[in-house]
């Protein structure tokens, strides 16, 4: 198996949203590269592949094509991994060991997702098919059994917790929210959430919603917005974002849009008070304009600032990440050799007929003088454990 991976360590959000690829694209890829797995998150683009023959220089030549930039400028940002380096590279991002926040549960669905879709096309293969499945089945056995998942936060509830700071910060608007009646105005951070409707905007919304005191606006397109009853809640539709942003004291941004949500031009008229407003846009490609953080009173928080809050966590946290690690490597264990035996099993008549009329003690002199000293004392150690 053979990987090539773009992602927050090699490259910033201003590159990485050049590789952002619509389900048509990925079928392309599919197409193109026979048995493949194309894994696409605000973080990173990856892409694994078997069976093929100069497997990065189509992978480059791919991911080339879609940024538009050289292949050796390409190269420069990112990483490719191969045997079971690319194996354990799998298990590593699909457990969370990769991740910006370490141990972070959403990796999981996303690869989850990548494997189906790559599935109902028909293009795993065999190595695909047992990796991801391993990888998926050790990231669920990690978060059971080791306490990285208790000790884990999202990029989700990262970005809660900056609201939550901004809860009792200055600049707190009194004025009331239209269409919502018997509101307590004066104790309700107003959020304006969107995207709240899409996977990770449920998430946030989820988390506003369980802390109370907070009044969420959350946009919608063509799916429902939900809300518990312990927070407050008001849909609005995508259309009337821009009429909310004056009593919004925080903004978050969270779609899969491929322009702009928010620009600074058109935002400006709205913010003209002057009070202080987060803005939070945690999307692969940017929703909100950058120049949205020069206004007055209005700081901006994007994806890649993320990662310094994400390295706190991290430290509090690596104990957990030895004990999945230990697991990890036990799994990537076995994994080698049901793929080592799947690989070998082709060829079990041959070696009958090598090795007829051949004794036990012909077959140990055959190790002895094929195997390094380590692996022939484990034959020999397996031998006499199993003479029962």
């Amino acid at each position: 198996m053979e990987c090539i991976s773009i992602s927050f360590k090699s490259a910033p959000e201003e590159v990485r949203k050049c590789f952002v690829f619509s389900d048509e694209e990925k079928r392309k890829i599919l197409e193109q590269t026979g048995q493949a797995v194309v894994l696409n998150t605000c973080n990173r683009t990856e892409i694994y592949v078997t069976g093929g023959e100069n497997s990065f220089s189509l992978l480059e030549r791919l991911l080339a094509d879609k940024s538009g930039m050289e292949e050796t400028q390409l190269r420069r940002i990112s990483r490719r991994f191969q045997g079971k380096k690319a194996l354990e590279h799998l298990y590593r991002v699909t457990c969370g060991m990769d991740s910006m926040v370490l141990g972070e549960d959403e990796i999981l669905g996303q690869m989850r997702q990548a494997y189906l879709f790559s599935c109902k096309e028909g293009k795993p293969g065999y190595e695909l098919n047992t990796a991801f499945q391993g990888a998926l089945a050790c990231a669920k056995k990690i978060k059971t059994e080791t306490e990285i998942s208790k000790a884990s936060v999202s990029i989700a509830t990262l970005v809660s917790n900056e609201v939550f700071k901004a809860e009792s910060g200055p600049g707190r608007t009194e004025k009331g929210l239209p269409g919502v009646e018997n509101q307590r105005t004066d104790s309700f951070l107003r959020v304006l959430l969107i995207g709240g409707s899409g996977k990770m905007g449920s998430i946030i919304l989820k988390n506003l919603m369980d802390h109370g005191n907070i009044h969420v606006l959350a946009t919608k397109r063509n799916h429902a917005v939900t809300g518990s009853a312990k927070g407050a809640l008001t849909v609005v539709e995508y259309g009337e974002r821009y009429n909310y942003l004056e009593q919004a004291d925080v903004i978050i941004s969270a779609t899969e849009s491929p322009h702009y949500t928010l620009t600074a031009g058109e935002a400006a008229g709205y913010l003209a008070d002057g009070r202080e407003r987060l803005f939070i846009d945690i999307a692969v490609p940017a929703d909100m304009d950058k120049d949205i953080g020069t206004l007055p009173g209005c700081r901006l928080i994007s994806i890649d600032d993320f990662e310094r809050l994400a390295s706190r966590n991290n430290i509090r946290k690596q104990q957990a990440i030895l004990d999945a690690g230990e697991m990890m490597a036990k799994e990537l264990d076995t994994l080698y050799k049901t793929l080592a035996f799947h690989d070998a099993a082709g060829r079990l008549d041959t070696w009958k007929e090598r090795f007829a009329g051949c004794g036990p003690d012909k077959i140990l002199y055959f190790l002895r003088d094929k195997l390094d000293a380590a692996s022939f004392e484990a034959v020999l150690k397996v031998c006499e454990e199993n003479q029962e």
